[in-house]
């Protein structure tokens, strides 16, 4: 379900729109390889690791296993709180604040195409997600529809409902896009994800 009323808010307004893609974009091989050397410094990692072995050992030195139909999901797994922290511990922060940055210098607006954009129950926490990051009001305009072959084709169907548009980007590690796309397409190295370069490429194209 899109946020109607942000778009109809900006209905008769053009937009200048980035399609955000999450993982290789605001994390990267990098940031991952940074949390795992840092997760021996928490004290939690090693209550786990010990938590584990002691009902390792309780079981018989056997690790019990569960089946799918008798797996449940803890309710607090589907809270905001939960999920926006879950979001924040599997992105890099620095990602964020480069992009808040650049979107109060351009005044532009974010549609995620990422997998993620099923992360929270719904998009008013999308919405609320963006808030507490740090962007302007109204950044966050919506998700892509369903999952295409491509990804570029769930871009032009939310497009094609909800214009006008007056320029776009798309920030992805990945090429899935149609050819007409490729002119407002910009990769990121899944190495290190979205960088100054990235950003300061897109700013020349909406001057354009």
């Amino acid at each position: 379900m899109q946020r109607v009323g942000i778009l109809l808010k900006n209905k008769h307004k053009t937009m200048k729109v980035i399609f955000l893609d999450i993982d290789g974009v605001l994390n990267s091989e990098m940031f991952y390889r940074r949390r795992h050397k840092r997760r021996w410094l928490k004290f939690n990692t090693y209550y786990w690791r010990i938590k584990s072995k002691v009902k390792w050992v309780f079981n018989g030195f056997k690790y019990k296993y569960y089946s799918l139909p008798e797996y449940k999901i803890n309710p607090k797994h589907r809270t905001f709180k939960y999920l926006f922290n879950r979001l924040k511990e599997e992105t890099d922060s620095s990602r964020w604040k480069w992009l808040v940055e650049f979107v109060k210098e351009t005044d532009c607006k974010i549609c995620i195409s990422s997998c993620w954009k099923h992360h929270f129950n719904n998009t008013e926490e999308w919405d609320i997600a963006f808030n507490l990051l740090g962007f302007p009001e109204n950044t966050f305009v919506g998700i892509t529809g369903d999952r295409r072959t491509l990804r570029g084709t769930e871009i032009k169907e939310w497009m094609d409902k909800n214009q006008p548009i007056e320029k776009y980007a798309i920030i992805d590690d990945d090429s899935d896009m149609l050819p007409e796309q490729m002119g407002s397409f910009f990769k990121t190295d899944n190495y290190y994800g979205i960088s100054p370069n990235n950003l300061y490429q897109i700013k020349r194209h909406f001057e354009k």
